[in-house]
This record gives C-alpha cells, sequence and structure tokens, in this order.
C-alpha cells in the first residue's frame, strides 16, 4: 500500500493555527450580524447555509486540532479527544452568543458544529492509514 506524504510544521506552527482557526470561528460568532444578510438555504435544500457554514467550520478546527496532534500512530483516542475539544469549544461559543443581545444561541448550531467535527474525524481516521506525516525539509 503506497503512502502519501505529507508535511508536518514545527510543533508551535501547527498550534498556532488551531489558536488562530478558534480565534477567527470566536470572533466571527460574536460579531454584529449584517442584516441584510438573509438566511438562505444550504446544499440540497434541507438545512440554512448557517449549519453549513457552522459544519465547515468546526471540521477545519478539528482538522487543525489534529494535525497539530499528529503521532506516530493513527490515534483513535487522540481523535475523539480532538472532537471532544471541539464540540466543547463549539457549546462554550453557544454560551458566549446566549449573553450577547444581538446573537442567539442554538443547539442546532452546536449540533452543525459536532457534525462537522465527527465527520472530519471519521474522514482522518479513515484516510489515516493512507498518509504518512514527516517533518520539513526531509
Amino acid at each position: 500500500m503506497t503512502r502519501v506524504r505529507v508535511p508536518l510544521a514545527a510543533r508551535s506552527l501547527r498550534y498556532g493555527l488551531v489558536v488562530v482557526v478558534a480565534a477567527v470561528i470566536l470572533v466571527g460568532s460574536v460579531l454584529r450580524p449584517d442584516p441584510a444578510a438573509a438566511p438562505t438555504m444550504g446544499p440540497f435544500g434541507v438545512v440554512g447555509a448557517d449549519k453549513w457554514t457552522h459544519a465547515f467550520a468546526y471540521a477545519g478546527l478539528t482538522a487543525t486540532l489534529l494535525y497539530a496532534s499528529v503521532s506516530s500512530d493513527r490515534g483513535s483516542s487522540r481523535i475523539a479527544l480532538a472532537v471532544v475539544l471541539v464540540v466543547g469549544f463549539g457549546i462554550g461559543v453557544e454560551l458566549v452568543q446566549w449573553s450577547i443581545p444581538y446573537r442567539t444561541a442554538s443547539a442546532a448550531d452546536a449540533l452543525a458544529d459536532a457534525v462537522g467535527a465527527g465527520v472530519l474525524a471519521l474522514a482522518w481516521w479513515s484516510l489515516g492509514r493512507f498518509v504518512r506525516f514527516a517533518p520539513l525539509g526531509r
């Protein structure tokens, strides 16, 4: 079986990226929403575009956290911990929004966060056997 070689940046850079992605999500979640931006349906017309945004944002956060914490094994416990941390962050953001008058906390948003994190984690675990991380420059 051929494994794809993926460059592995320095640990501090990887965790710095996690902080940046989390900060972007947090800032985007507490800013006053644009009243001209009408909610629209997402792809397939099943859920709103905002739920897709939540899912993709938290999938991205999960991906950066998993990349930051790469070790020599596929680490299903590490993957599960990443999902728990990201979902906890999402719940925390919803609680912060609860205290902001122009924002609305939503269990549906938290569920979309969890779905995004879970789907990404499942894909990461499934594709893990085909990937080999190697430090940059080697």
